[in-house]
């Protein structure tokens, strides 16, 4: 009897593994798909800029106002949370307060990388060329 039982834990734990291994192969091939798209949405629109200057226009002002979104919540975020005078309340105001300060910090340096990647447009697509090669040699080998 103990082998039996010994033999079906051994199965079901072999089953488990598979599924496990199916799932995080399924997740990893989303991601890179995921990463791919990404960077070819990003090549295109940084050729979109480089061609208009309304649509840069258009991208720079998006970005200011998101910043500034930003920081208007990071700043309204604290004065709201101490007006209700419940200490956990204004504890939750500072920790959402330092979350939104690292979103536009966060934000800043995406959009400086933008357009220093639109600065130096031709080594930037290289580079991009370069990493959605990477990408899909990663997702052949992963099938």
């Amino acid at each position: 009897m103990e082998d039996w039982k010994n033999l079906l834990i051994g199965i079901i734990g072999g089953l488990v593994v598979l599924g496990i291994s199916k799932v995080y192969n399924a997740y990893r091939k989303k991601s890179i798909k995921s990463d791919i798209e990404f960077l070819e949405f990003e090549k295109k629109h940084l050729e979109e800029m480089k061609r208009s200057s309304v649509e840069m226009n258009r991208s720079s002002f998006r970005a200011i106002f998101a910043i500034f979104m930003f920081i208007g919540l990071a700043n309204l975020i604290p004065h709201l949370f101490s007006l209700t005078g419940i200490s956990v309340f204004v504890m939750a105001g500072s920790f959402l307060e330092v979350f939104l300060w690292g979103c536009v910090i966060w934000l800043s340096i995406g959009f400086w990388r933008r357009y220093d990647n639109l600065k130096n447009y031709k080594e930037a697509v290289e580079r991009m060329d370069e990493k959605l090669v990477k990408l899909q040699e990663k997702l052949q080998g992963s099938k």
